[in-house]
C-alpha cells in the first residue's frame, strides 16, 4: 500500500489467485507458529458462493485445509437485500437472524462436508450485536432492526441447531447484549 496510489495495489507480474497466495501465507503461518491456534476470519457469503466468485481470496474449500479454525461473519445485516442463501430468498436479510445464520451455515456444514481430502478447520462463526442503522429503506420498508438480546439470542440457537457449538459476537463498539448469554 502507498498513500500516492489511493489505496489501489498493483498485483502485475503476480502470477496466482488470490485465494492462493493467501492460503500459501495460512500454510506458512501454520507451519512457523505451531504453538497457538491459527484461524481465518472470512466474509459469510463466502459460504454460499462457489469458488472465489467475489475475487476477495477466499474459497471456503480450501482456505480451511491446514489451519485450526475458520470464523465466518455471518452478520445479516451484511448480506444483500433478495439474497439468496442455501436456497432460500431473504428480501430483508437482517429481519431474520436465526433463518440467515442458519441457512449460511448448513450450506457451510454441507460444502465442506464434501470436500475430498482432509479439512482441518472448524467453523466459529462471527454474530452480529450491532443495529446496522445505515441500511437504505427500500420500498418504504425499514431494511433493519435494533439488536439485542432477542436477535443475539435467535443466532446462537441458529449456531446450535446447524450443528456448531462455537460461535463469536462482534460489535464494533463493544458492548455486548450480556442478557443473551447463559449465565454460568
Amino acid at each position: 500500500f502507498d498513500s500516492d496510489s489511493k489505496g489501489l495495489m498493483d498485483f502485475t507480474g503476480v502470477d496466482k489467485e488470490k485465494y492462493e497466495a493467501i492460503n500459501e501465507f495460512l500454510d506458512y503461518a501454520k507451519s512457523e507458529i505451531t504453538e497457538v491456534p491459527i484461524s481465518a476470519d472470512v466474509f459469510g457469503i463466502i459460504l454460499e458462493s462457489p469458488g472465489d466468485t467475489e475475487k476477495i481470496g477466499q474459497y471456503l474449500e480450501l482456505i480451511g485445509k491446514n489451519i485450526d479454525y475458520i470464523c465466518p461473519m455471518v452478520y445479516p445485516s451484511h448480506y444483500a437485500y433478495g439474497q439468496i442463501v442455501n436456497g432460500v430468498k431473504f428480501p430483508a436479510p437482517d429481519l431474520e437472524p436465526y433463518a440467515v445464520v442458519y441457512n449460511s451455515l448448513i450450506k457451510c456444514k454441507n460444502r465442506i462436508a464434501a470436500v475430498s481430502s482432509g479439512y482441518k478447520a472448524k467453523v466459529r462463526p462471527y454474530l452480529q450485536d450491532f443495529t446496522a442503522s445505515w441500511l437504505q429503506p427500500k420500498n418504504g420498508q425499514k431494511m433493519y432492526q435494533t439488536y439485542g438480546p432477542e436477535q443475539v439470542r435467535h443466532q446462537i440457537k441458529a449456531v446450535y441447531d446447524a450443528g456448531y457449538e462455537e460461535w463469536i459476537l462482534w460489535d464494533a463498539k463493544n458492548t455486548y447484549s450480556e442478557e443473551a448469554l447463559l449465565k454460568e
